[in-house]
């Protein structure tokens, strides 16, 4: 039998195929080289498919980009995509924002957007986007000025501002999370602080904010204002004053009573109707019946939309104390021939809040914002002992957590009270 020989060149060619061979075999993900300088790489992650193409005139260098690509694909920093943080943003705003959110949330997003966000950030792109950049960005921001045209002075713009742009920049990120085109979003854990601040202005906004407490009238002034605006109800109802006006004195005493004895949001008693498809203020039955809110814009008007959440629609029992004030509101939309479904759309939406803010000042009522007659609802029930989860509903709340966050303080006073009460036995 003869002797097989083998060259020796082939036998090195062999040799490195073999090798080659078993380095695939070792290696994470795959790649196609082409043979334009270019190759394809392919890598799968927890079932999701990642892929890309980069220039690699050879195996070798192909074999290198691969290996980079697995490493950026493991931590969390590939993105599969050339999206600017602007054209994201963009594309974020058309198909999450809008579809899902009231207009004057989309017109301050767009106006933050422009403003704050898009001039510092708006050029990087998504994979370029890093947690150390976004920290020099909120680095920087947190340092600027308001700026309102018509000030003789801008000040440093408010931590809570900076906060809430960070929200929009998160929520961004995190529809390209969801879009599968960040790995992870480069947004979280990342804290904004203000401890090392030297601007005085900033200094007074963070200690407010620290100590500031939820107003509202205490009991002796929620009779005095509810009392207050009855008798200025029954004063005009009664008055022979030109009809355009006495319904709009009377209306604005009714919201108040409204506000106060229900805690409806402002855009929840502006949606209130009445016509052959509403009810929602029902005499019959004692109940308010929350299932949409109303808005104003400018430049659109006011307009419809559904309520803050799920939550917020509910149908409650109206204290016995208001409905003869519905019997008589009732009576004047329909003496007056008012046409309208929504029973106080001949008032400003937002107008109704300077309103009553002068209101007060003119009868000595401590001023509180209108917001804050929700808050006394809330804050006179607790002191009655009803239950949270019971104010909760009422508010219209997504959650009880809601109700004990906001009304903390509150609770911890009857807390103390509670075992004062328990001492004096």
């Amino acid at each position: 039998m003869s002797e097989i020989t083998i060259d020796a060149e082939v036998l090195q060619q062999l040799i490195k195929q073999a090798t080659k061979k078993e380095n695939k075999k070792r290696r994470e993900g795959s790649y196609e080289l082409y043979g334009n300088g270019k190759a394809r790489l392919y890598y799968m992650l927890d079932r999701i498919p990642y892929r890309t193409t980069v220039e690699a005139k050879d195996e070798e260098e192909a074999q290198n980009k691969l290996a980079i690509f697995v490493d950026e694909i493991k931590k969390g920093t590939f993105v599969n995509t050339n999206y600017t943080f602007a054209e994201f943003a963009q594309i974020w705003l058309d198909e999450k924002v809008r579809p899902n959110a009231g207009e004057r949330c989309v017109k301050k997003y767009i106006g933050a957007l422009n403003s704050r966000i898009i001039p510092y950030i708006g050029n990087i792109k998504l994979k370029k986007l890093t947690k150390q950049k976004l920290e020099s960005y909120f680095n920087e921001i947190k340092l600027t000025k308001t700026n309102y045209e018509k000030r003789k002075e801008n000040k440093t713009v408010k931590p809570d501002t900076v906060k809430k742009w960070k929200s929009i920049i998160h929520a961004c990120l995190q529809y390209a999370v969801d879009c599968e085109l960040l790995y992870k979003n480069p947004c979280d854990n990342i804290k904004i602080t203000f401890s090392n601040t030297t601007d005085e202005q900033t200094i007074k906004q963070l200690v407010k904010r620290k100590r500031e407490k939820i107003q509202y009238y205490n009991a002796e002034e929620f009779k005095q204002v509810c009392t207050l605006a009855e008798r200025e109800f029954l004063h005009y109802y009664s008055s022979e004053i030109d009809n355009v006006k006495k319904l709009r004195e009377v209306g604005r005493r009714f919201i108040i009573l409204l506000a106060l004895k229900t805690g409806m949001r402002r855009s929840e008693i502006f949606g209130l109707a009445k016509d052959d498809e509403y009810y929602d203020l029902n005499l019959e039955d004692a109940t308010f019946d929350v299932n949409k809110s109303r808005h104003f814009l400018a430049g659109k008007g006011k307009f419809t939309k559904y309520p803050k959440n799920d939550s917020s629609i509910r149908i409650k029992s109206l204290p016995k104390s208001i409905l003869k004030y519905l019997d008589l509101y009732y009576q004047l939309l329909s003496q007056l021939n008012y046409k309208n479904k929504y029973i106080f759309d001949y008032l400003s939406i937002d107008g109704i809040c300077s309103w009553f803010d002068k209101w007060q000042d003119k009868n000595n009522i401590k001023n509180i914002r209108f917001h804050d007659l929700r808050h006394t609802h809330a804050t006179i029930l607790l002191y009655l002992g009803v239950d949270t989860k019971t104010i909760s509903e009422r508010l219209g709340h997504a959650d009880i957590q809601t109700t004990l966050n906001i009304y903390a303080d509150v609770i911890k006073e009857l807390d103390i009270k509670s075992a004062e009460k328990i001492d004096s036995l």
